[in-house]
């Protein structure tokens, strides 16, 4: 139940969001089929587990745990993904597109922070 309630909140809030911001993300009851990467924001860091994901499809699995707003961008050679940012406590899922040993560099920076965290995926066949 508390699942389909955040559900039902995170795509109420997407619903305004403009077709380029959420470009690629999808809610969280709408799964993908590949490769799922879990990717967790806090205040100093962004975790990701696992840390090598197969080339093509890879499905990020985005979790604020922190305690404000975070959002985050992928960028892997020259192509590029952002979704808008995430309240704390909640999740979304953002669909990027891999290619073999060009890797997935993540970073996610709010407003008044001094500084940004990043995590990098490898990229494998």
């Amino acid at each position: 139940m508390r699942r389909a309630l955040l559900v039902v909140a995170l795509a109420a809030a997407l619903s305004g969001c403009g077709a380029q911001a959420a470009q690629g993300m999808h809610p969280v009851s709408d799964t993908p089929a590949g490769h799922h990467v879990r990717v967790g924001l806090t205040e100093w860091q962004v975790d990701v587990a696992p840390t090598r994901a197969l080339a093509g499809r890879v499905t990020l699995v985005v979790t604020n745990a922190g305690a404000t707003e975070h959002d985050l961008v992928v960028v892997s050679g020259q192509r590029g993904w952002s979704m808008p940012a995430l309240e704390p406590g909640t999740q979304a899922r953002l669909v990027v597109h891999a290619t073999a040993g060009t890797p997935l560099q993540l970073t996610s920076k709010m407003p008044g922070q001094l500084h940004h965290m990043d995590a990098t995926i490898r990229v494998t066949r």
